[in-house]
Order: structure tokens, then C-alpha cells, then sequence
């Protein structure tokens, strides 16, 4: 039988809080959720689930997978700026693949679709505010959703009455790109 892995991290660990958005949100904790719930649906999907830890950080993550050119690697995170910019926008390689890219405008455009929120559209890692993500460095179709912006009342408002919806659209994307 084919082992169907999936990479699903959050991005931040219980020591890294990442954002701080509205009333107090920390990334760390919405990403860490949103995984758990992302993860729940893919072993629907009969896949393994290879995830980061909560107390490793990124690069002890990075370190210890290695995910083929079939798999997939998806890494959600939260937005931040001003507590007025709206949206959602997904991160790729500056060299990314055709399946990322393909991956990534899905991901992209139903998030806006399911929330109702701006899409922002998909920008290479360059155009980030760190411009280089080491996540991009790895195998297959890879991708970094910025869901929404975590200092938006608006936009976590959406976010939060349509997370599991989602968290399951998250899965199913996965599943489709994943050519195990």
C-alpha cells in the first residue's frame, strides 16, 4: 500500500508567538488550531501527516523532514500590518514549481471565496516582508498562506465563522496537489 504523506506545520511554536492581533491573538495559537484541524481532515483522507512539533521550532522542523517532489508542504500563518489592511495572500518559491503555483491560486481564491475577504492573490517570497523563507527550500508543491489579517477585526470575524469550512478545504487542496 502507497504511504500518503502530507507536511502540514504551523509555523509558529508555543514559544514563538508570531503576531499579536485582535484582542490578543497570538499566531502561534491560531495556527497551532488551525493545523489540528487541517491534519484532522487529511488522515480522513487516509493520508499520514508529518507535522512540525509544538515546541520545535522552524528550523528543527525543516531539519528533520524531507518531503519528495510528489508530496506536499503547506504552512498557514496570519497577516498582520495596520489593524485596517484586509485580505488573504499565499506565499511561493521565487522559483516555484508549476504545482505550487497552481496549489497556491486555489488556496488563494477559495479562501477569499469562503471568508468573503480580499484576495490579495499569490506573490513570490521575495515580495514578503522577509524575503526568503526557508520552508521554500523544500520538495514538491509548497506553499505559505497568509489566511488573513490576524489585527483585522473583519477579517478574523470571517476567519473565525468559517475555519473548520477552511480547514477542510485546506485538506481537500492538499490531497488534489499530492501526487502519492
Amino acid at each position: 500500500m502507497a504511504n500518503y504523506i502530507s507536511y502540514s506545520s504551523a509555523g509558529h511554536h508555543l514559544k514563538d508567538s508570531g503576531a499579536i492581533g485582535v484582542n490578543g491573538r497570538q499566531e502561534n495559537h491560531e495556527t497551532i488550531s488551525f493545523r489540528d484541524m487541517v491534519n484532522a481532515e487529511l488522515i480522513k483522507l487516509g493520508r499520514t501527516v508529518v507535522r512540525d512539533k509544538d515546541t520545535e521550532t522552524l528550523g528543527q522542523y525543516l531539519g528533520r523532514i524531507n518531503p519528495t517532489d510528489k508530496d506536499v508542504v503547506v504552512e498557514p500563518h496570519f497577516n498582520a500590518f495596520n489593524g485596517k489592511a484586509s485580505g488573504v495572500e499565499v506565499l511561493i518559491a521565487d522559483n516555484a514549481n508549476e504545482r505550487s503555483k497552481a496549489m497556491a491560486k486555489e488556496l488563494c481564491d477559495g479562501y477569499a471565496r469562503i471568508m468573503g475577504i480580499p484576495n490579495r492573490g499569490v506573490k513570490t517570497e521575495s515580495q514578503s516582508a522577509r524575503g526568503k523563507l526557508g520552508l521554500m527550500r523544500k520538495k514538491g508543491a509548497v506553499c505559505l498562506p497568509e489566511l488573513c489579517f490576524i489585527d483585522n477585526p473583519s477579517d478574523m470575524a470571517a476567519y473565525d465563522r468559517n475555519k473548520v469550512n477552511l480547514a477542510c478545504f485546506t485538506a481537500q487542496v492538499m490531497n488534489k496537489y499530492d501526487l502519492n
